[in-house]
Formats: C-alpha cells, structure tokens, sequence
C-alpha cells in the first residue's frame, strides 16, 4: 500500500486530510528506522557475587550451656513428733549452731512423771533383786534354827503325854477319849516341826536359781518402761543433728507445736555445691572430671573454671534430667540460692580445621558440602564435619588449611561456576579475594541447591 492509497483510506474512516498524512508518515519513519538500524546485543551474563574465608586451624570445643543454682549438701528441715506448747526456741536466721546442741523444747509434764515413775519402780525390782543374790542373813538362820528347837521340845512333850494318857486310861483314870485328841496334839506338833526343818533348810541353803531368774525378769521390764517413758520425753527435745547455720524459722516460744509441722531448717554452708540438671539428650556423655565454666549473677563479668565431681546415676523420673554437682577451682565464698550459667565442656579437638558455619550446605542429594573459591571458579567439596562453636564448624576432611570457602553467596552455585568475589571488579578471580571475617553469630547450614 502506498502513501497516497494510505490518505485516501484515512480519508474514507473520516479522519482530516492533514491527520491521516502525519499518521503515513509517522508510520514510514517507524518503518524504516526498524529496517534499517543494526540488531540489539543481548544482555551479559551477570556472575555471581560471593565473599570468602580462610580455612584456618584452631581449638575448638563442643559444649552444652546448662544454668545452676548453689544448694547446700547437708540440708534438713526440723519439725516435731510430738504436740506442745514450745517452751524454747531463741534462735533467728543465720544463728551458728553446734551438733547435740538444743534447738527446740515442747513442754509435757506428763511425761516428766511417768519417767519419775519407771525410775522407783525398777529402783525396787532391783533392790528385791539384790536381797535374793545376797541370801539369808545369819540372824535370819539362828532365828529358824531356834524355831526348831522349840519345836523338837513341843513334839517331845506330845509324845511323853501321849504315853501318859494312855496308862491312866488303861487304869479307868481316864476316858477313852483322851487318847484321840492326845494323838492329834502329838501329830501337829511333829507337822511343826518338820516344817521348821524345812524353812531352816532353805536358808541354810539359799534362794533357788529359779526365784533370781524371775526377779531378774522383772528387773528388764522395769527398765524397759523406764526406757518407754524416756523416750517420749526425749521427743520434747530436739537437737541439732550436725554443725551449721539457722536459715530458715518458722515457729517461736509459746507456739503449739503439731506432729509434722515444720519447725526449723538448718544447713552446713562449708558443704555447698554448685549443681546442674543435664537433658536426657546428654545425659549419657556427662563424666566425672569434666571442664567447665561458670558465671554467677552474684558476680557479672567474671567467669570461674569449674569441674564436674558428681554425676547422680539415675535420671529424675519427672523432668527428665541428670544431676551433676560442680566444684570451683578458685577459692570464692557461694552462698546458698545463688545462681548461675554453666558452660560444660563436652569435647575439646586441638588444632582442628575450622570454618565459618555458613560454609557447610546440604546439597540436594543430601551430602554435606563447602565451595572453595579456585581461579575464579568455584569448586564443591564433600565433607566430614565435626564439632560445631558457635559460629566455627570443624571440618574434619575434604578441605585443607589454607584454602578459600565460599561463605556467602553460594545458595544458587554450582560446581564449577564462575563466580566473582566481594570487593573485587566485574571478572576478578580469586587471587584477587577480598576475604570476609567470620561472624559472631551462629547460622545455620543453608541448602544448595545445584550441584
């Protein structure tokens, strides 16, 4: 279509005459500009930018961060088994106390008595006790031996008047009867006698084994009664169990003590201990003389060296945990409730390869991998990391001391792309790296994702 077959097509839609002939030729400019200029370059390819680090050997330690808190090993709390009035109880907190010394008296006169009553009567079980071991005092003896004189005379005498009756009955002096009533006389009088030889015998010969043994019994349960009333007196008196320090109290003279309630509580502060709850995760990796570090509230800005000393055996069945007790290096006065941060140090690798935690990506096959930075290229390495500090990651094998990761960057590389360092000019290789400090925090590995 030519210019003047344009116009006239303008012409026929309605439009002006001189409209239509600036439409042509707008249009014909536009044509031949885009006909005749020289094709658009495409766009470059735009390499990507990174920041690197040197790969440098240093100690490094894997540890846990536990908090603490200062309690006393010897610890206890006082409270009554008995129900009284408390007749004593001076005591304040932070009061030194001594081991047997009295710390709490309840008042029960009824116990006092029945002590003063077991005491008289195992004092006369035993009194009849000795009378027995001692024997029959010689008065004694001479007085049963006179007895029986007396009556050897009287069954004589019966005997004698027996006979004497019978004649005069015999010759009608007397009746009959006389004899019967003779002859029970001289019967009684020998039944006295013989019983008087008796008792004679047994003093002569002493009590029987058998009479102590009983007095003796009797002597036990006396004593065992008098031990029965002591002991619930002794009830009253509370001592204290060891050496140590008033730190808690909660009753005061003139209170009614209750069976269970809580009196007093006391501690030993020479036998303080700095103690840790462990997670069940770490709980079999904690060992006696472990290292560690602590820092107290109590004092801001000092950190002390510590040492693991004890490791309960067994977890506690409600939190899950493991206890483990500290002992400082340093000579420094704790008090009990303090507390404090724990660095624990689990495993320590001297001289060890380190890199910054951003280095090390997991790539899509799951490997973990660092890119070192080589002639302007990158290059992926597999590796075998270790222990991880903060912000440095050890690298146990696949890079060496010296050499360049790729810290920054890297989510989008490949192996084997070009890449062009920080600080340097579009095209600079890695001689030219401007390497970038590790950082204080602590990242985690990202995932890359090409290969």
């Amino acid at each position: 279509m030519n210019t003047h077959q344009r116009i006239e097509r303008c012409k026929r839609l309605g439009i002006g005459a001189c409209t239509a002939l600036l439409i042509v030729f707008l249009f014909a400019f536009i044509s031949m500009g885009c006909g005749s200029g020289e094709s658009a370059a495409p766009p470059q390819r735009r390499v990507p930018l990174v920041a690197v680090e040197t790969a440098a050997p240093a100690d490094i330690v894997r540890s846990l961060d536990l908090t603490a808190e200062v309690v006393p090993v010897e610890s206890i709390q006082i409270s009554a088994t008995v129900e009284g009035p408390i007749a004593f109880c001076p005591w304040r907190e932070g009061d030194q106390v001594e081991a047997g010394e009295k710390l709490i008296e309840i008042e029960r006169e009824m116990y006092r008595a029945e002590v003063k009553a077991a005491e008289a009567a195992l004092a006369v079980a035993r009194a009849k006790l000795d009378d027995l071991k001692a024997g029959t005092r010689p008065e004694e003896i001479e007085k049963a031996r006179q007895s029986v004189r007396e009556a050897a005379e009287s069954a004589e005498f019966e005997k004698s008047d027996l006979a004497r009756i019978m004649q005069l009955v015999e010759s009608g002096a007397l009746p009959g009867e006389e004899i019967e009533k003779a002859r029970v006389r001289q019967t009684a009088a020998e039944a006295k006698l013989n019983a008087a030889r008796k008792h004679l015998e047994m003093l002569e010969s002493g009590f029987t084994p058998t009479a102590i043994g009983v007095q003796e019994a009797v002597v036990k349960e006396a004593a065992a009664k008098l031990e029965l009333a002591q002991a619930r007196l002794n009830e009253c008196l509370i001592t204290a169990p060891f050496t140590g320090t008033i730190t808690k109290v909660f009753a005061r003279r003139g209170d009614m003590a209750s069976v269970r309630t809580p009196l007093l509580e006391m501690a030993d502060l020479s036998s303080l201990v700095i103690r840790c709850a462990v997670p069940e995760s770490y709980a079999s990796a904690v060992q006696q003389g472990m290292k560690a570090q602590l820092r107290l509230d109590a004092m801001p800005g000092k950190t002390l060296s510590a040492q693991v000393v004890r490791v309960f055996p067994e977890l506690d069945p409600r939190m899950r945990t493991r206890t483990i007790e500290l002992a400082l290096q340093e000579n420094i006065t704790l008090s009990p409730g303090m507390f404090g941060r724990v660095r624990l140090i689990l495993e320590e690798v001297a001289d060890a390869i380190t890199v910054p935690v951003q280095a090390v990506v997991i790539s899509p096959s799951g490997a973990t991998v660092v890119f070192v930075a080589e002639d302007g290229k990158c290059v992926q390495r597999s590796v075998q990391i270790g222990i991880e500090d903060g912000a440095r990651i050890q690298i146990v094998s696949g890079v060496q001391a010296g050499e360049k990761v790729i810290v920054s960057g890297q989510e989008r590389l490949k192996d084997g792309a070009e890449i062009r360092l920080s600080g340097s000019p579009p095209g600079a290789g890695a001689s030219q790296a401007k390497e970038t400090p590790g950082g204080t925090g602590k990242p985690q590995p990202t995932k890359d994702s090409g290969q």
